[in-house]
């Protein structure tokens, strides 16, 4: 008896004294990949990236191609040559295949450099939008959507945000 006592007087004053605690923080999120992506000038980021990047590939099909040709022509004449001849041109053909692979790379890393010189301006370019936005709608906090687990889709402004960023980003 006396432990149901404690039990209900420890209950009551736990309902007495605990109260809700309520946030006063504006917390939006946005999707940051879409709108980036969606964006007219993210969209003409990725098409300008999307070009380079295939004049490389044809760049790089085109010399493929001549490296193919020059196998097939040591392969047809390995009989017929003598053995200096025939490692001459293997000589050559290797250096012109190490030369392929490293004209590959360096055409990754400089596309790799373009693309994150134009998405590092671009960022720099999208921030003061994102803290005027913060600025007149009282906004506290804004998350990106792949750091969230869930929230209210009324609180997702990503919609707004590309407006804006479509608006003053020309």
């Amino acid at each position: 008896m006396k432990k149901i006592i404690i039990l209900f007087i420890t209950l009551i004053c736990f309902c007495i004294f605990a109260s809700k605690s309520y946030s006063n923080e504006n917390i939006v999120f946005i999707n940051f990949e879409y709108v980036i992506n969606n964006s007219n000038h993210g969209k003409s980021i990725f098409k300008d990236l999307k070009k380079i990047r295939d004049e490389n590939i044809n760049k790089l099909k085109s010399k493929e191609e001549i490296l193919k040709d020059q196998e097939n022509e040591i392969k047809t004449k390995k009989n017929i040559i003598s053995k200096e001849d025939l490692n001459k041109k293997i000589k050559l053909l290797n250096v012109n295949i190490k030369e392929f692979q490293d004209l590959k790379r360096s055409m990754d890393s400089d596309l790799n450099k373009i693309r994150s010189k134009k998405m590092n301006d671009f960022m720099d370019k999208i921030n003061p939008i994102l803290e005027k936005y913060m600025d007149e709608n009282s906004v506290d906090i804004m998350l990106d959507t792949k750091n969230m687990l869930i929230g209210k889709k009324t609180i997702n402004k990503s919609d707004e945000i590309l407006k804006l960023i479509n608006k003053n980003i020309k």
